[in-house]
């Protein structure tokens, strides 16, 4: 079975299994209007808006084409890692495209060596003439609907502002109102259209039903004629109501979606995303519509979506219970099983009862990868113990990824100095080729580059300021998509975190960060925690660690017109970081930087951070895991939070102790090396950074290591 999802603009795909490239002969220059322009034109009939044959790629306008996201659309340079070529090849990300036949073997090379050569794009091709300035009532009537007061919305209404007049985006004042009950009824009572649809395809319900405690919102636009089967496309698939009401986990919403006539038997797949928002009446309403038999196949697609590297599968029982089985394998032919087995902290109970109910515990994947052997990333566990006295045989061994030479250790500012050059030059090859700013190889760089200016060492400013403006451009590029609910790949958590990057810098707030900042107040859960959406460790697995980021976000980017509404969230977020019980160390690191930034109670405080020193091992270093060896990534984090407590200061003895363990462990190059243990995503592509398949949680440990260590440095 082939997993693809791409509900709410939070891109689900299964890591592809890429063949080894050939070795090509030297090409000529690809020319796009004369080699490229042609085929695209084939391929989707001319299109205008998403093609269809391309599976909702869109090739008739550069922005959009060059969009990035988790997976780039072509990712200049990077052919390995771009949709449009892997859909171009084969079926591991949907249908093999276009749907009207495969294109001839020398299109396709044409389309890989023009991405590989850089993917030029002409201004003249690229069919976007330059906008006109937005008529300046519209502007204000959009900006009353996002951040105005009700009495400023009613003025301009007054004077004539048309209610559906659209931005540039094809949105209309409603879609921005209805966070707001009285706004939306100020706008439908003035006539404005509650089905008017973006350039996206979003409407005003479809927003209103992805966003906490929307409920009243969504009544009143359903009194008011919102068709309650809209539908909108992503890049991989479709989002209707009940849908955007699943991700978001509000049970009311779904209620009266499904008391007014919405059917959830044409959204089964949403209970996928209903099961990890932690709303059980979501799922159960969803899981009663479905038909054991006939809906089988969806029932074995959300087990699926629901383990790593999705969700943590802890619900996965339910799904079993209610008719799943356990026949169903992912795109890399991973059964429930080892997926079970790549959970951190899986219970065993859970492994238990996949094995009583047949699971074959020496299945293999398509890379020869076994549930004993997806286990072993995580040391020796009792997961494994589980497995082996159920006759799995024992893991294979696997070689690490070659290590740069070591040098003897050099004085703090030293190996600091020998960090920045890798980590800025790789920020900056890992964005051209992906397309995306990442939390791992940009935001923490970010961080990394903000701590070294702090103790005034050296950093390549011309890099540095080139980041900060090609970030700004890539939040510029998404504000409209995501005023509309459609996120950036990896939601609350990338979002999070690229302001964490920007604000480190220093960046001032805009427009652009005002929007992300909505988006985050928009996925808050009522108790005030975000949630994250993937389970991909040790980045992408704790909700502590989204909420923490996404409140300093907040504190940083909220829009100053709503200012005491953030405020109010961001204290709703304060008192749930301050009940939570922390597991692993990123959960630890993050309490106690949360505790700090919230400004907690001293008492509080000091208990987290006693806690957080605790864990430091006799070598000095912290772990990721209780089953694993500390490492780089878990030092340089630990040592980062303590620093920002402000409770531990670098000559303290622990403090000392951890900087000593990165001294000694750090290549020539300045990188240090951590071994991944979360499933991929993305296409494997060599960013630049080294360790190969551990390069992005290598990015990450160095960016961590290196603020921890400017940080000592008197």
């Amino acid at each position: 079975m082939l997993l693809v999802a791409g509900m709410l603009g939070a891109t689900f795909v299964t890591a592809v299994r890429l063949e080894p490239a050939r070795a090509q002969e030297p090409a000529t220059r690809i020319d796009f209007a004369r080699d490229v322009q042609p085929i695209f034109r084939q391929s989707c009939y001319g299109c205008h808006g998403p093609s269809q044959h391309l599976g909702g790629l869109r090739l008739d306008r550069r922005s959009d084409a060059m969009r990035g996201g988790t997976i780039a659309v072509i990712g200049p340079g990077n052919s390995a890692g771009s949709r449009l070529y892997l859909k171009l090849i084969g079926s591991d990300f949907g249908a093999q495209m276009p749907l009207t036949g495969t294109l001839k073997p020398e299109q396709v090379n044409t389309i890989k060596l023009w991405i590989d050569q850089g993917a030029q794009w002409p201004d003249e091709a690229a069919n976007e003439a330059p906008l006109p300035p937005l008529d300046p009532a519209v502007r204000r009537l959009m900006s009353a609907a996002l951040y105005g007061d009700l009495d400023t919305l009613r003025r301009l209404l007054d004077d004539g502002a048309n209610p559906n007049a659209r931005n540039h985006a094809g949105a209309t004042a409603l879609m921005w109102a209805v966070t707001d009950l009285e706004r939306t009824t100020l706008l439908l009572d003035r006539g404005a259209d509650p089905n008017a649809k973006s350039d996206d395809g979003r409407t005003p319900l479809l927003m209103a039903s992805g966003r906490t405690g929307g409920a009243p919102v969504v009544r009143l636009l359903l009194d008011r004629g919102a068709d309650i089967n809209a539908r909108a496309s992503s890049f991989l698939g479709e989002t209707n109501a009940l849908t955007e009401a699943a991700y978001t986990g509000d049970a009311e919403i779904m209620r009266v979606l499904i008391d007014r006539g919405a059917d959830p038997k044409a959204s089964i797949g949403a209970i996928a995303l209903a099961i990890p928002a932690q709303c059980p009446a979501c799922a159960e309403m969803l899981l009663n519509a479905a038909d054991k038999d006939r809906d089988k196949d969806a029932l074995n697609m959300s087990a699926l979506l629901i383990m790593p590297p999705f969700f943590d599968g802890t619900s996965l029982p339910t799904l079993l219970d209610r008719g799943a089985d356990l026949e169903g394998r992912d795109a890399e032919g991973r059964t429930l099983l080892m997926l079970a087995a790549s959970v951190d902290g899986a219970p065993t109970d859970m492994i238990q009862a996949l094995i009583a109910r047949g699971a074959d515990v020496n299945a293999t994947s398509k890379k020869g990868q076994t549930a004993v052997s997806l286990a072993s990333l995580r040391g020796n566990t009792a997961v494994i113990d589980v497995l082996l006295k159920a006759g799995a045989r024992s893991a294979t061994v696997i070689p690490d990824a070659p290590v740069p030479p070591r040098l003897a250790p050099v004085p703090v500012r030293a190996a600091v100095e020998r960090s920045l050059p890798l980590l800025q030059q790789n920020a900056i090859s890992f964005r051209e080729k992906s397309g995306c700013v990442s939390c791992h190889n940009n935001s923490l760089t970010a961080v990394a580059v903000a701590a070294a200016r702090a103790k005034r060492i050296k950093v390549d400013e011309s890099r540095a300021n080139t980041e900060v403006e090609r970030t700004a451009a890539y939040l510029s590029s998404w504000r409209e998509r995501v005023l509309q609910g459609i996120g950036i790949a990896g939601d609350s958590d990338t979002i999070g975190y690229i302001l964490f990057g920007l604000s480190a810098l220093d960046f001032p707030p805009n427009e652009d960060t005002s929007a992300m900042a909505r988006y985050l107040m928009r996925y808050q859960a009522a108790d005030g925690h975000w949630r994250i959406i993937a389970h991909r460790p040790p980045i992408e697995a704790s909700d502590l660690q989204v909420t923490t980021i996404a409140v300093r976000a907040l504190q940083k980017y909220a829009p100053p017109a709503d200012r005491p509404v953030y405020q109010a969230a961001i204290a709703r977020a304060a008192a749930w970081i301050a009940q939570a019980r922390p597991r692993t160390l990123e959960d630890r690191v993050f309490h106690v930087m949360g505790l700090a930034w919230t400004s907690a109670s001293s008492e509080l405080l000091r208990s987290a951070t006693s806690a957080l020193v605790a864990q430091q091992r006799a070598d000095g270093g912290w772990s990721q895991l209780a089953s694993l060896p500390s490492d780089a990534y878990a030092t340089g984090q630990a040592l980062f939070a303590l620093k920002e407590s402000g409770l531990i200061k670098p000559d303290d003895a622990a403090y000392a102790k951890g900087v000593q363990v990165l001294l000694r462990s750090q290549a020539a190059d300045g990188s240090w090396h951590v071994r991944s243990r979360a499933l991929p995503i993305q296409p494997f592509f060599e960013s630049g950074f080294p360790y190969g398949h551990d390069q992005f949680v290598s990015a990450a440990a160095t960016g961590w290591a290196t603020a921890a260590l400017a940080s000592a440095i008197k």
